[in-house]
Protein backbone atom coordinates (compact mmCIF):
# COMPACT_ATOMS: atom_id res chain seq x y z
CA UNK A 1 0.00 0.00 0.00
CA UNK A 2 1.50 3.30 -1.12
CA UNK A 3 -1.22 5.91 -0.80
CA UNK A 4 -4.42 6.30 1.22
CA UNK A 5 -7.04 9.02 1.24
CA UNK A 6 -9.36 10.21 4.00
CA UNK A 7 -12.55 11.78 2.63
CA UNK A 8 -14.70 14.06 4.83
CA UNK A 9 -16.33 17.48 4.79
CA UNK A 10 -13.90 20.08 6.18
CA UNK A 11 -11.13 20.97 8.60
CA UNK A 12 -13.00 23.73 10.36
CA UNK A 13 -13.14 21.95 13.71
CA UNK A 14 -15.27 19.27 15.30
CA UNK A 15 -15.15 15.51 15.57
CA UNK A 16 -14.24 14.65 11.98
CA UNK A 17 -11.52 17.27 11.85
CA UNK A 18 -9.97 15.73 14.96
CA UNK A 19 -10.46 12.20 13.64
CA UNK A 20 -9.15 12.91 10.14
CA UNK A 21 -6.10 14.89 11.16
CA UNK A 22 -5.12 12.34 13.81
CA UNK A 23 -5.42 9.47 11.33
CA UNK A 24 -3.50 11.40 8.68
CA UNK A 25 -0.67 12.03 11.10
CA UNK A 26 -0.64 8.38 12.09
CA UNK A 27 -0.53 7.09 8.52
CA UNK A 28 2.31 9.44 7.64
CA UNK A 29 4.35 8.43 10.69
CA UNK A 30 3.85 4.80 9.63
CA UNK A 31 5.35 5.61 6.23
CA UNK A 32 2.10 5.79 4.24
CA UNK A 33 1.40 8.69 1.87
CA UNK A 34 -1.94 10.13 3.03
CA UNK A 35 -4.14 12.80 1.46
CA UNK A 36 -6.79 14.42 3.62
CA UNK A 37 -9.55 15.24 1.13
CA UNK A 38 -12.20 17.82 2.09
CA UNK A 39 -14.87 19.80 0.30
CA UNK A 40 -13.18 23.11 0.91
CA UNK A 41 -10.58 24.71 3.19
CA UNK A 42 -9.34 28.25 3.68
CA UNK A 43 -5.64 29.01 3.63
CA UNK A 44 -5.83 29.86 7.32
CA UNK A 45 -7.34 26.43 8.06
CA UNK A 46 -4.64 24.68 6.05
CA UNK A 47 -1.93 26.56 7.93
CA UNK A 48 -3.17 25.05 11.20
CA UNK A 49 -2.07 21.63 9.91
CA UNK A 50 1.23 22.28 8.10
CA UNK A 51 2.34 18.64 8.16
CA UNK A 52 -0.87 17.22 6.67
CA UNK A 53 -1.42 16.95 2.92
CA UNK A 54 -4.84 18.60 2.54
CA UNK A 55 -6.60 18.30 -0.82
CA UNK A 56 -9.74 20.33 -1.54
CA UNK A 57 -12.53 19.30 -3.90
CA UNK A 58 -13.50 22.96 -4.27
CA UNK A 59 -17.20 22.46 -3.76
CA UNK A 60 -19.47 23.98 -1.14
CA UNK A 61 -21.84 21.15 -0.30
CA UNK A 62 -21.76 17.37 0.05
CA UNK A 63 -24.70 17.10 -2.37
CA UNK A 64 -22.43 18.48 -5.10
CA UNK A 65 -19.34 16.43 -4.24
CA UNK A 66 -19.84 13.35 -6.44
CA UNK A 67 -18.26 14.62 -9.67
CA UNK A 68 -15.37 16.41 -7.86
CA UNK A 69 -14.69 13.11 -6.05
CA UNK A 70 -14.69 11.26 -9.39
CA UNK A 71 -12.12 13.74 -10.72
CA UNK A 72 -10.01 13.35 -7.59
CA UNK A 73 -9.95 9.55 -7.90
CA UNK A 74 -8.92 9.70 -11.56
CA UNK A 75 -6.10 12.12 -10.80
CA UNK A 76 -4.77 10.77 -7.50
CA UNK A 77 -5.58 7.03 -7.67
CA UNK A 78 -5.28 6.20 -3.93
CA UNK A 79 -4.89 2.54 -3.04
CA UNK A 80 -7.41 2.81 -0.20
CA UNK A 81 -10.07 5.41 0.62
CA UNK A 82 -11.37 5.93 4.16
CA UNK A 83 -14.56 8.01 3.76
CA UNK A 84 -16.48 9.32 6.78
CA UNK A 85 -19.29 9.75 7.76
CA UNK A 86 -22.21 8.05 5.97
CA UNK A 87 -22.77 10.53 3.11
CA UNK A 88 -19.14 10.31 2.09
CA UNK A 89 -19.33 6.53 2.28
CA UNK A 90 -22.09 6.59 -0.32
CA UNK A 91 -20.32 9.26 -2.40
CA UNK A 92 -17.04 7.30 -2.42
CA UNK A 93 -18.71 4.08 -3.58
CA UNK A 94 -20.52 5.81 -6.44
CA UNK A 95 -17.43 7.85 -7.36
CA UNK A 96 -15.32 4.70 -7.64
CA UNK A 97 -17.91 3.15 -9.94
CA UNK A 98 -18.07 6.24 -12.18
CA UNK A 99 -14.30 6.78 -12.24
CA UNK A 100 -13.37 3.21 -13.12
CA UNK A 101 -10.56 3.37 -10.55
CA UNK A 102 -10.02 0.20 -8.48
CA UNK A 103 -9.27 1.91 -5.15
CA UNK A 104 -10.49 -0.07 -2.16
CA UNK A 105 -13.11 1.62 -0.01
CA UNK A 106 -13.19 1.07 3.75
CA UNK A 107 -16.47 2.54 4.94
CA UNK A 108 -16.37 4.45 8.23
CA UNK A 109 -19.51 4.41 10.38
CA UNK A 110 -19.52 6.67 13.42
CA UNK A 111 -23.03 6.77 14.85
CA UNK A 112 -26.19 4.81 15.57
CA UNK A 113 -27.86 5.66 12.29
CA UNK A 114 -31.39 4.45 13.07
CA UNK A 115 -31.48 6.77 16.09
CA UNK A 116 -29.74 9.61 14.27
CA UNK A 117 -32.35 9.65 11.48
CA UNK A 118 -35.33 8.62 13.60
CA UNK A 119 -34.82 11.08 16.46
CA UNK A 120 -32.20 13.77 15.83
CA UNK A 121 -33.15 14.39 12.19
CA UNK A 122 -36.73 13.14 12.03
CA UNK A 123 -37.86 16.51 10.64
CA UNK A 124 -35.39 16.36 7.72
CA UNK A 125 -37.23 14.54 4.98
CA UNK A 126 -34.17 14.21 2.73
CA UNK A 127 -32.48 12.06 5.40
CA UNK A 128 -35.33 9.59 5.79
CA UNK A 129 -34.14 7.67 2.72
CA UNK A 130 -30.71 7.25 4.30
CA UNK A 131 -31.26 3.71 5.70
CA UNK A 132 -32.36 2.49 2.27
CA UNK A 133 -29.37 4.13 0.56
CA UNK A 134 -27.01 2.51 3.04
CA UNK A 135 -28.73 -0.88 2.75
CA UNK A 136 -28.13 -1.06 -0.99
CA UNK A 137 -24.84 0.86 -1.25
CA UNK A 138 -22.69 -0.33 1.65
CA UNK A 139 -22.34 -3.93 0.37
CA UNK A 140 -20.29 -2.50 -2.52
CA UNK A 141 -17.61 -1.30 -0.13
CA UNK A 142 -14.59 -3.50 0.61
CA UNK A 143 -14.79 -3.34 4.39
CA UNK A 144 -16.40 -1.39 7.20
CA UNK A 145 -14.87 0.14 10.31
CA UNK A 146 -17.37 1.03 13.02
CA UNK A 147 -16.62 2.81 16.27
CA UNK A 148 -18.68 0.50 18.47
CA UNK A 149 -20.28 -2.92 18.42
CA UNK A 150 -23.67 -1.25 18.78
CA UNK A 151 -22.98 0.65 15.55
CA UNK A 152 -22.45 -2.62 13.66
CA UNK A 153 -25.50 -4.20 15.29
CA UNK A 154 -27.62 -1.22 14.26
CA UNK A 155 -26.42 -1.44 10.65
CA UNK A 156 -27.03 -5.18 10.34
CA UNK A 157 -30.11 -5.69 12.52
CA UNK A 158 -32.01 -2.40 12.15
CA UNK A 159 -30.84 -0.80 8.91
CA UNK A 160 -30.61 -4.30 7.36
CA UNK A 161 -27.23 -3.79 5.67
CA UNK A 162 -26.25 -7.28 4.44
CA UNK A 163 -23.10 -8.37 6.34
CA UNK A 164 -21.28 -9.39 3.14
CA UNK A 165 -18.15 -7.35 3.77
CA UNK A 166 -15.65 -7.58 6.65
CA UNK A 167 -16.60 -5.40 9.62
CA UNK A 168 -14.49 -4.42 12.60
CA UNK A 169 -14.77 -2.16 15.64
CA UNK A 170 -11.93 0.37 15.94
CA UNK A 171 -12.11 3.32 18.32
CA UNK A 172 -11.50 6.90 17.24
CA UNK A 173 -7.89 8.09 17.44
CA UNK A 174 -6.72 11.02 19.55
CA UNK A 175 -3.39 12.81 19.77
CA UNK A 176 -2.54 12.29 23.43
CA UNK A 177 0.48 14.59 23.43
CA UNK A 178 -1.43 17.45 21.81
CA UNK A 179 -4.44 17.08 24.12
CA UNK A 180 -2.29 16.87 27.24
CA UNK A 181 -0.19 19.89 26.20
CA UNK A 182 -3.28 22.00 25.56
CA UNK A 183 -4.72 20.81 28.88
CA UNK A 184 -1.89 22.64 30.64
CA UNK A 185 -3.03 26.02 29.31
CA UNK A 186 -4.57 28.26 31.98
CA UNK A 187 -8.36 28.44 32.26
CA UNK A 188 -9.96 31.86 31.95
CA UNK A 189 -13.19 30.99 33.72
CA UNK A 190 -13.53 32.30 37.31
CA UNK A 191 -15.15 29.10 38.56
CA UNK A 192 -11.82 27.29 38.32
CA UNK A 193 -10.19 29.80 40.64
CA UNK A 194 -12.49 28.66 43.47
CA UNK A 195 -11.40 25.23 44.65
CA UNK A 196 -14.09 25.14 47.34
CA UNK A 197 -17.00 24.59 44.94
CA UNK A 198 -16.66 21.62 42.58
CA UNK A 199 -17.21 22.10 38.86
CA UNK A 200 -18.80 19.55 36.55
CA UNK A 201 -18.00 19.80 32.84
CA UNK A 202 -19.55 18.40 29.68
CA UNK A 203 -18.61 19.05 26.05
CA UNK A 204 -21.53 18.46 23.70
CA UNK A 205 -23.68 19.91 20.94
CA UNK A 206 -26.84 21.45 22.29
CA UNK A 207 -28.93 18.85 20.48
CA UNK A 208 -31.41 16.05 21.22
CA UNK A 209 -28.79 13.31 21.04
CA UNK A 210 -26.76 14.77 23.90
CA UNK A 211 -29.75 14.67 26.30
CA UNK A 212 -28.60 17.75 28.19
CA UNK A 213 -32.04 18.13 29.73
CA UNK A 214 -31.38 14.93 31.68
CA UNK A 215 -28.01 16.32 32.80
CA UNK A 216 -29.61 19.59 33.94
CA UNK A 217 -32.26 17.73 35.92
CA UNK A 218 -29.56 15.57 37.49
CA UNK A 219 -27.52 18.65 38.33
CA UNK A 220 -30.56 20.25 39.98
CA UNK A 221 -30.68 17.21 42.29
CA UNK A 222 -26.95 17.51 43.00
CA UNK A 223 -27.07 21.16 44.12
CA UNK A 224 -29.88 20.38 46.55
CA UNK A 225 -27.35 18.23 48.41
CA UNK A 226 -24.10 20.12 47.91
CA UNK A 227 -22.91 23.28 46.14
CA UNK A 228 -21.61 22.68 42.59
CA UNK A 229 -21.35 24.31 39.19
CA UNK A 230 -21.97 22.98 35.69
CA UNK A 231 -20.07 24.18 32.61
CA UNK A 232 -21.52 23.11 29.25
CA UNK A 233 -19.17 23.70 26.31
CA UNK A 234 -20.85 23.52 22.93
CA UNK A 235 -23.40 25.15 20.68
CA UNK A 236 -26.55 23.95 18.99
CA UNK A 237 -30.24 24.37 18.20
CA UNK A 238 -31.54 23.69 21.72
CA UNK A 239 -29.78 26.59 23.46
CA UNK A 240 -32.93 28.58 24.25
CA UNK A 241 -34.80 25.49 25.48
CA UNK A 242 -31.93 24.52 27.77
CA UNK A 243 -31.59 28.06 29.10
CA UNK A 244 -35.33 28.10 29.87
CA UNK A 245 -34.99 24.75 31.66
CA UNK A 246 -32.22 26.22 33.83
CA UNK A 247 -34.61 28.98 34.97
CA UNK A 248 -37.39 26.46 35.50
CA UNK A 249 -35.11 24.34 37.71
CA UNK A 250 -33.74 27.49 39.42
CA UNK A 251 -30.13 26.58 38.63
CA UNK A 252 -29.36 29.46 36.23
CA UNK A 253 -26.78 30.98 38.59
CA UNK A 254 -24.66 27.83 38.71
CA UNK A 255 -24.87 26.73 35.06
CA UNK A 256 -22.77 28.34 32.30
CA UNK A 257 -23.08 27.70 28.57
CA UNK A 258 -20.36 29.83 26.97
CA UNK A 259 -20.52 28.01 23.63
CA UNK A 260 -17.86 26.23 21.60
CA UNK A 261 -14.29 26.41 22.91
CA UNK A 262 -11.26 25.53 20.79
CA UNK A 263 -9.42 24.27 23.86
CA UNK A 264 -11.86 22.39 26.09
CA UNK A 265 -9.00 20.28 27.43
CA UNK A 266 -7.97 22.85 30.04
CA UNK A 267 -11.46 22.57 31.53
CA UNK A 268 -11.51 18.78 31.25
CA UNK A 269 -8.26 18.52 33.20
CA UNK A 270 -9.38 20.99 35.87
CA UNK A 271 -12.92 19.74 36.44
CA UNK A 272 -14.03 17.55 39.32
CA UNK A 273 -16.24 15.36 37.12
CA UNK A 274 -16.75 15.08 33.37
CA UNK A 275 -20.24 13.88 32.41
CA UNK A 276 -21.67 12.58 29.15
CA UNK A 277 -25.40 11.88 29.35
CA UNK A 278 -26.17 11.23 25.67
CA UNK A 279 -29.18 9.23 24.51
CA UNK A 280 -26.81 7.44 22.13
CA UNK A 281 -23.28 7.85 20.82
CA UNK A 282 -20.97 6.46 18.21
CA UNK A 283 -17.58 6.75 19.88
CA UNK A 284 -17.55 10.14 21.62
CA UNK A 285 -14.23 11.87 21.03
CA UNK A 286 -15.02 14.35 23.81
CA UNK A 287 -15.15 11.46 26.28
CA UNK A 288 -11.88 10.02 24.97
CA UNK A 289 -10.21 13.43 25.28
CA UNK A 290 -11.57 13.98 28.78
CA UNK A 291 -10.08 10.63 29.80
CA UNK A 292 -6.76 11.64 28.24
CA UNK A 293 -6.90 14.77 30.42
CA UNK A 294 -7.29 12.59 33.50
CA UNK A 295 -10.87 13.50 34.28
CA UNK A 296 -13.05 11.27 36.44
CA UNK A 297 -15.91 10.50 34.06
CA UNK A 298 -19.56 9.55 34.47
CA UNK A 299 -21.42 8.12 31.46
CA UNK A 300 -24.58 6.13 30.94
CA UNK A 301 -25.24 2.75 29.35
CA UNK A 302 -27.03 4.17 26.30
CA UNK A 303 -26.53 2.59 22.86
CA UNK A 304 -23.09 3.23 21.38
CA UNK A 305 -19.48 3.40 22.41
CA UNK A 306 -19.44 5.30 25.71
CA UNK A 307 -19.75 2.13 27.77
CA UNK A 308 -17.10 0.44 25.60
CA UNK A 309 -14.63 3.26 26.21
CA UNK A 310 -14.89 2.90 29.98
CA UNK A 311 -15.19 -0.90 29.72
CA UNK A 312 -18.53 -0.98 31.48
CA UNK A 313 -17.39 0.80 34.64
CA UNK A 314 -13.71 -0.13 34.85
CA UNK A 315 -12.36 3.26 33.73
CA UNK A 316 -15.26 5.49 34.73
CA UNK A 317 -18.63 5.37 36.42
CA UNK A 318 -21.57 4.00 34.41
CA UNK A 319 -25.20 4.73 35.30
CA UNK A 320 -28.57 3.94 33.76
CA UNK A 321 -29.42 5.87 30.59
CA UNK A 322 -32.10 8.56 30.71
CA UNK A 323 -32.31 8.45 34.51
CA UNK A 324 -31.57 11.84 36.07
CA UNK A 325 -31.69 10.42 39.61
CA UNK A 326 -29.12 7.72 38.79
CA UNK A 327 -26.93 10.30 37.08
CA UNK A 328 -27.11 12.61 40.09
CA UNK A 329 -26.21 9.74 42.39
CA UNK A 330 -23.17 8.87 40.29
CA UNK A 331 -21.96 12.47 40.23
CA UNK A 332 -22.43 12.82 43.99
CA UNK A 333 -20.52 9.60 44.67
CA UNK A 334 -17.44 11.02 42.95
CA UNK A 335 -17.79 14.51 44.43
CA UNK A 336 -18.08 13.11 47.95
CA UNK A 337 -15.32 10.47 47.74
CA UNK A 338 -11.84 11.76 46.92
CA UNK A 339 -10.39 8.23 46.76
CA UNK A 340 -13.00 7.17 44.21
CA UNK A 341 -12.37 10.32 42.21
CA UNK A 342 -8.62 9.66 42.18
CA UNK A 343 -9.22 6.02 41.18
CA UNK A 344 -11.28 7.00 38.14
CA UNK A 345 -8.80 9.73 37.20
CA UNK A 346 -5.97 7.19 37.15
CA UNK A 347 -8.06 4.63 35.27
CA UNK A 348 -9.04 7.22 32.66
CA UNK A 349 -5.42 8.15 31.93
CA UNK A 350 -4.50 4.48 31.65
CA UNK A 351 -7.36 3.70 29.26
CA UNK A 352 -6.62 6.75 27.08
CA UNK A 353 -3.35 5.16 25.95
CA UNK A 354 -5.42 2.70 23.91
CA UNK A 355 -6.73 5.62 21.82
CA UNK A 356 -3.31 6.96 20.76
CA UNK A 357 -3.53 7.87 17.07
CA UNK A 358 -0.52 5.80 16.02
CA UNK A 359 -2.07 2.61 17.46
CA UNK A 360 -5.41 3.35 15.83
CA UNK A 361 -3.83 4.19 12.45
CA UNK A 362 -2.02 0.85 12.53
CA UNK A 363 -5.31 -0.92 13.26
CA UNK A 364 -6.87 0.81 10.22
CA UNK A 365 -3.98 -0.34 8.02
CA UNK A 366 -4.06 -3.88 9.41
CA UNK A 367 -7.77 -4.15 8.69
CA UNK A 368 -7.41 -2.75 5.18
CA UNK A 369 -4.91 -5.49 4.37
CA UNK A 370 -5.67 -8.62 6.43
CA UNK A 371 -9.43 -8.04 6.42
CA UNK A 372 -9.53 -7.65 2.67
CA UNK A 373 -7.21 -10.58 2.04
CA UNK A 374 -9.60 -12.71 4.12
CA UNK A 375 -12.49 -11.50 1.99
CA UNK A 376 -10.68 -12.43 -1.24
CA UNK A 377 -10.01 -15.94 0.10
CA UNK A 378 -13.69 -16.38 1.04
CA UNK A 379 -14.84 -15.23 -2.40
CA UNK A 380 -12.73 -17.79 -4.29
Amino acid sequence: MKKVAILTHDIGGGAFTSLGTALSRGFQELGINCEFVVLKATQAEKEQYPNINIVTLNTQRTAFSLLPTVRYLKQSKPDVIFPMPWYFNITAIWARYLSGIDSQIIIGEHNIISLETGIEHQDKLHLQSLPMLMRYTYPYGDGLIAVSQDTIADLVETIKVPPRIPMRVIFNPIDLDRVQQLAKKPTDHPWFLDSETPTIVTVARLAKQKQLDVLLRAFARVVKIQPARLLILGEGPLRSQLENLCYELQIEDCVAMPGYDRNPYRYMSACDVFVLASAWEGCPIALQEAMACGAAVVVNDAPGGSKDLIEYGKHGMMVAAGDSEALATGILQILSNSSLKQHYQNQARKRARDFQYLKIAQQYLDFSTTGLVRQEVLCR
